[in-house]
């Protein structure tokens, strides 16, 4: 597995008080979630502290998808990370079975696997081709015979690929992460914790914050914004990736229920792929007319539809690599700045970060301290819940 790993000789004072504990993280997002789970099973006493809501930001906005390395496959690009992304399904079913190292088995998986729709043609072959290569058994094409309702009546015509992907309940998993250890999950309230490791999963805060300590040499990120459509009532559940000619499907669609428990399309890919400030009805256009175009016959005059901005951060990469969304650690002394990128990846960065610590030579304390004298910090609400709808197009 490749990590991008940036290191400066800064010293790091930690202020000595009467508050102590062996691992302080910021962010309490999925990466900084699983790492904290992780390491509170392992023995460590673990403080994570979070600014605003647990599994808030780019967390709560994810589609929920455990890629397996189709996004970089389909555009030709094989390589050992790409076959290490597709080892990811795996060791994220260990962890809804309760047998990896972190345990999921309290949350679920919205569906178990994903379709492609590949138009016929050229280029959809030759996709079809690599994605069989390269993802083995994980991507099957389903006979026409045995293609499911939905994608008979929907009007498309072309390759069915079965992927062997999960789409995961995100508000699930974050629960699931958190509550064993709850009460070790607080708001900062100014008080100063004294740590061995300090380890910062803030995405759009790392920068901030390294720019506060001077830990901001040859630290580097990039934003990359999105804004994401949302549909209701969905007609029926649908977990696809509508195959373009770029190494973005054209749309990807997922499905969520609102706290109502009405069905939402959640619609990323490249139709996503705008400034967050872009115009709403535009995107809303350009996802009819990818529907328009792969499942024709589904009818979307009767729904509402809402928009979602985003803007993902990460770490820059140094290396020059093709791929730019890789786990980005940087690193000085004993403090930590980390971007996952991807929910997909939240393990890697858990793994890599684990192997560090005991490099450090920080052993777990087994102790339990209480930290309820910080104030209590409440999870984030799924964007289907608080979205603005509209029938205007």
């Amino acid at each position: 597995m490749k990590f991008s790993v940036f290191s400066t000789g800064s010293v790091v004072k930690t202020p000595m008080t009467g508050h102590k504990t062996d691992i302080l993280i910021y962010g309490a997002g999925i990466a900084g979630l699983w790492l904290f789970h992780a390491l509170k099973r392992a023995g460590y006493d673990v403080l994570l502290l979070e600014k605003n809501a647990i599994g808030g930001g780019q967390s709560i906005a994810s589609q929920g998808i455990i890629h397996s390395g189709l996004k970089y496959t389909l555009a030709g690009q094989v390589s050992e990370l790409a076959k290490s992304i597709s080892a990811m399904p795996d060791v994220w079913r260990a962890a809804l079975n309760g047998t990896g190292a972190v345990d999921l088995s309290p949350a679920k998986q919205n569906i178990s696997s994903q379709h492609l729709l590949i138009p016929p043609g050229l280029m959809g072959g030759l996709i079809k081709t690599i994605s069989k290569k390269v993802l083995g058994t994980g991507a099957e094409e389903v006979p026409l015979e045995k293609w499911p309702r939905e994608f008979s009546l929907s009007g498309f015509e072309g390759s069915l690929i079965h992927m062997d992907e999960p789409v995961l309940d995100v508000p699930a998993v974050i629960r699931a992460l958190a509550e064993p250890y709850k009460n070790s999950i607080r708001q900062s309230d100014g008080t100063e914790i004294e740590s061995k490791l300090t380890i910062y999963t803030a995405a759009a805060g790392n920068y901030e914050i390294a720019q506060t300590n001077s830990h901001d040499s040859e630290l580097e990120t990039q934003t990359r914004p999105l804004l994401m459509g949302l549909i209701k009532p969905a007609p029926f559940p649908l977990y696809a990736h509508f195959v373009g000619t770029s190494d973005k499907p054209a749309a990807t669609v997922t499905t969520h229920k609102d706290k109502d428990g009405t069905l939402v399309w959640y619609v990323g890919g490249a139709v996503a792929e705008r400034a967050k400030e872009a115009i709403a009805n535009e995107l809303y256009k350009d996802i009819q007319k990818s529907f328009a175009k792969y499942m024709p016959t589904v009818d979307l005059s009767n729904i509402e539809w809402s928009s979602l901005p985003i803007d993902r951060i990460e770490g820059k990469s140094k290396t020059g690599d093709w791929l730019p969304d890789t786990p980005t650690i940087h690193e000085i002394d004993n403090t930590f700045y980390c971007w996952p990128t991807k929910l997909t990846f939240a393990p890697m960065l858990s793994d890599a970060l684990v192997h560090r610590i005991k490099k450090f030579g920080v052993e777990p304390s087994n102790a339990q301290t209480d930290w309820s004298f910080l104030p209590e910090v409440d999870y984030a609400e799924a964007p289907w819940n608080n979205a603005q709808w509209t029938k205007e197009n």
